[in-house]
C-alpha cells in the first residue's frame, strides 16, 4: 500500500512539473524571423519616421496587428538612427503593450517570455517593465551586426523568461514596457505572455480601460468636496459615450473623442472608509465593474497636479526635476549624467552623482551627497557607479512632485528628500543605523559647461556649521562663443541637526584631514563631513548661497529658511506650494481630465523656472563683477537662458 501511494505521488509531482504553460497572447511568429513585424526584416531606419517608440505610443493585444503597430526592433541611446545625436540628446525609446484580462484563477502564475533574434554585439541594456510595479534588467551581447537586417541565419538568438509576480497581474487593464537603457539595439523573432491555466482577455471595441482607481485626494465643485474615481481609458474608434455609476445611481458621463483620457469621475466625499460598487459602460453597454474602498482624503491644490519630471528626457542643464521656486537662486536637483552638453538629469538613468544648488545657463555649482562606506572623492561615471561616490537608485520609489523629490540610494540604503525656498535648500538624509554617514560637498560638479576654480575656500566654524566660497570660470570659448567669460563666485553656509563627528577635503587628488580647506587654480576641490548616524540616522542640511559675500548667504539662509522653519522640512515643502498655488490659482481651467490639468499647470511651472540673482538685502553682482543694491525692496536682478 505504501509503494503504490509513492507511486501515485511521484507521478502526480512529475505531471505538474512538466504541464505546459498555456498563451495567454502572442506578439509575432516564434520562426527565428522578424519579417512578420512591423519594419521588418531590415527597414530600421525608418522607426522614427513611422512614430515608433514614444511614451504615448502603444501595442493593444486583441486590436493592433503586428506587422503595422509591433517594431522589429528597439534602438537604443547609441543609435544615431533612433534619434541621439550631438545637439538633440540622449534618446530612448519604448515599446508599450497593453492586455486586458476578462477572467483568470487567482492562484495563476505568469510568465512573460521576451524572444530576441539578437541584439548589437557591443552591448544593450534592456529594461522590462510590468504594471509600473515590477521591473527586471537584462545586460546583452549580441553576436552580429547584420541581425538588424534580416540576416541572422545560423544565429541561436537568446530567450527572456521572466517569472511575473502573481500579484502583479490583474484583472482589467496591464502594462508591459519594454526600453533599451543603453547601449544598442536589439531585435525580436516574438513576445508573449505564458500562464499555468486559462485565462480570459478582454476584446476592446471602442475604449480600453487601462485602470481604475480611488485618488488620495478630494476635489471641490459647487462648494461640495468629491473623492475622484479616476477612470484611465484610452479612446479606439467614434465617438463613444462613457457613463460610470456608483452603487447603481449616475454619477458621471463623458464623451470619449481621441487619443487617452484619465478621468477624475466625482464621488461624493465620505467622513469614514465605506465601500462601494462601481459600474464603467460605455454607449449603455457595461464594460467593468468593481469595488471601490472610499476614504477621507485632502482637498488637493493647483500644485498637486505638477510633475517635475515632465520634459527632462533629452533635455538640458537648465530643466530638471526638483523642488524649484518660481524665479529662484537654488534649483535643487539630482544630477546623473558625465559633464558635456545637456548634463544634468537624464530619467532613464539609474543613479545619482550629487545634489547641486545652480542649473543655469553656463552657471552651476555646490553640489551635496549623502553616502557612507569608504572614501570616494570622485562622483564617478554615469555608466559605472561603483567607481565613485554616485549611487544606484531605485526609480520605483523615485518621486517628483512640485515641493520635493525623494529617492532611495541602493548603494548606500540611504533616503535622500530635498526641498528648497528661492534662495536656499532644506534636504533630509537617511542613513542606515549600522554605518556612519557622511556628505560630500563637491565644489566642481559634472555640469553642461565645464568651469574651472580659481579660488575656493571652506571652513568649520562651529559643530553644525560651515561656510565657504568657490570662485569659478568657464573660459572663452566654452561658453558658446569666443568673446565672453562666464566668472562668478558661489559663496554658501551649510547647516546641520546633527554634530559634525568629522571633517576633511580634498585639492585634486589628495585628501586633506582638516577643518579648513582652500585652494587657487585647481581642477577638483571639495569637502567632507562625517556623522554619528547610529545615533541618529536622520542628517537635516540646510544651505544657504549667495553670489555676492558670505554674509548674505547667511542672511539668506536665516531669512528664508532658519527664522520661518527652523528645522521643519514639511514646512519648507509646503510653502513652496503655497507659492505656486498663489501663481497657479490666477489663472483656473475647468476639465475632468487630470491628465490636462497636469499639462497646463506643469506648463506654467516649467514657464516662470527663471533665476533671481539678487539676496534678501537687495544685494547682487553685475555682469562687470561689480556688487550692487536695489534701493526698492521689491526690486529683483533677474537672469536666464531665453
Amino acid at each position: 500500500m505504501t509503494k503504490f501511494l509513492t507511486c501515485i505521488t511521484f507521478l502526480f509531482v512529475f505531471m505538474v512539473c512538466n504541464a505546459q504553460n498555456v498563451s495567454v497572447w502572442n506578439i509575432g511568429i516564434n520562426d527565428n524571423s522578424s519579417a512578420d513585424l512591423a519594419l521588418g526584416p531590415s527597414d530600421y531606419k525608418k522607426f522614427l519616421e513611422k512614430d515608433f517608440g514614444f511614451e504615448d505610443r502603444y501595442f493593444l493585444i486583441g486590436k493592433s496587428l503586428p506587422e503595422k503597430d509591433f517594431p522589429y526592433v528597439i534602438p537604443g541611446p547609441d543609435d544615431t538612427w533612433g534619434g541621439t545625436w550631438s545637439t538633440s540628446g540622449w534618446r530612448t525609446h519604448e515599446v508599450n503593450i497593453l492586455f486586458g484580462i476578462d477572467d483568470m484563477n487567482e492562484n495563476t502564475e505568469f510568465e512573460l517570455v521576451v524572444d530576441l533574434l539578437d541584439s548589437h554585439p557591443g552591448k544593450s541594456l534592456l529594461k522590462v517593465i510590468i504594471n509600473d510595479d515590477q521591473s527586471e534588467k537584462f545586460l546583452l551581447k549580441g553576436q552580429s551586426d547584420s541581425s538588424i537586417v534580416g540576416k541572422n541565419a545560423g544565429l541561436k538568438g537568446r530567450v527572456i523568461k521572466i517569472p511575473v509576480d502573481n500579484r502583479i497581474i490583474r484583472k482589467g487593464g496591464n502594462k508591459v514596457t519594454l526600453t533599451v537603457l543603453e547601449g544598442s539595439w536589439i531585435v525580436f523573432d516574438d513576445v508573449r505572455l505564458e500562464a499555468t491555466s486559462d485565462v480570459k482577455l478582454i476584446n476592446p471595441e471602442k475604449v480600453f480601460i487601462r485602470d481604475i482607481y480611488p485618488c488620495t485626494y478630494e476635489i471641490e465643485k459647487e462648494e461640495k468636496r468629491y473623492q475622484p474615481l479616476l477612470v484611465d481609458v484610452e479612446h479606439l474608434k467614434g465617438r463613444p459615450e462613457l457613463k460610470v455609476e456608483l452603487d447603481g445611481k449616475d454619477i458621471f458621463k463623458g464623451q470619449v473623442d481621441t487619443a487617452r483620457y484619465l478621468f477624475e469621475v466625482p464621488m461624493p466625499a465620505v467622513s469614514s472608509s465605506k465601500k462601494s460598487t462601481y459600474n464603467i459602460l460605455i454607449d449603455g453597454q457595461s464594460i467593468a465593474k468593481g469595488q471601490v474602498l472610499r476614504t477621507p482624503q485632502k482637498i488637493n491644490t493647483y500644485a498637486d497636479y505638477v510633475d517635475t519630471k515632465i520634459g527632462t528626457a533629452h533635455s538640458r542643464w537648465m530643466i530638471a526635476p526638483g523642488p524649484w521656486m518660481p524665479f529662484s537662486m537654488v534649483k535643487l536637483s539630482p544630477d546623473n549624467q558625465n559633464q558635456g552638453w545637456q548634463a544634468g538629469y537624464q530619467p532613464t538613468f539609474e543613479s545619482v552623482g550629487c545634489f547641486s544648488h545652480i542649473h543655469e545657463w553656463t552657471m552651476a555649482g555646490l553640489g551635496l551627497m549623502p553616502t557612507n562606506g569608504p572614501l570616494q572623492i570622485k562622483v564617478g561615471d554615469q555608466f559605472n557607479p561603483d567607481e565613485g561616490y554616485r549611487s544606484r537608485i531605485d526609480k520605483m520609489t523615485e518621486e517628483t512632485p512640485l515641493g520635493h523629490y525623494k529617492v532611495h540610494m541602493t548603494d548606500t540604503d540611504i533616503w535622500a528628500e530635498v526641498t528648497a525656498t528661492t534662495r536656499c535648500s532644506f534636504q533630509r538624509y537617511t542613513f542606515p543605523k549600522d554605518k556612519d554617514g557622511r556628505v560630500m560637498i563637491d565644489l566642481h560638479i559634472e555640469a553642461e559647461y565645464n568651469y574651472k576654480l580659481l579660488d575656493m575656500k571652506v571652513d568649520k566654524v562651529g559643530d553644525y556649521r560651515i561656510e565657504g566660497y568657490s570662485h569659478q570660470i568657464s573660459p572663452r570659448p566654452h561658453v558658446w562663443s569666443n568673446d565672453a567669460d562666464q566668472e562668478y563666485t558661489v559663496h554658501f553656509v551649510i547647516e546641520f541637526d546633527q554634530p559634525i563627528q568629522n571633517m576633511g577635503g580634498w585639492i585634486n587628488d589628495n585628501v586633506i584631514s582638516s577643518n579648513s580647506i582652500s585652494g587657487k587654480n585647481i581642477k577638483d576641490a571639495g569637502t567632507f563631513v562625517e556623522f554619528d548616524t547610529k545615533k541618529s540616522d536622520v542628517v537635516q542640511v540646510r544651505t544657504g548661497i549667495s553670489l555676492v559675500s558670505i554674509r548674505n548667504a547667511s542672511e539668506n539662509l536665516e531669512t528664508e529658511i532658519s527664522k520661518p522653519f527652523n528645522w521643519n522640512y514639511q514646512a519648507v515643502v509646503e510653502n513652496q506650494k503655497t507659492v505656486w498655488n498663489d501663481i497657479f490659482s490666477r489663472v483656473s481651467i475647468t476639465t475632468n481630465d487630470r491628465q490636462e490639468k497636469l499639462r497646463f499647470y506643469t506648463n506654467i511651472y516649467r514657464a516662470l523656472c527663471r533665476n533671481i540673482w539678487s539676496d534678501v538685502n537687495g544685494e547682487w553682482m553685475s555682469a562687470g563683477g561689480k556688487k550692487q543694491k536695489f534701493t526698492n525692496p521689491e526690486h529683483v536682478a533677474l537672469g536666464c537662458d531665453a
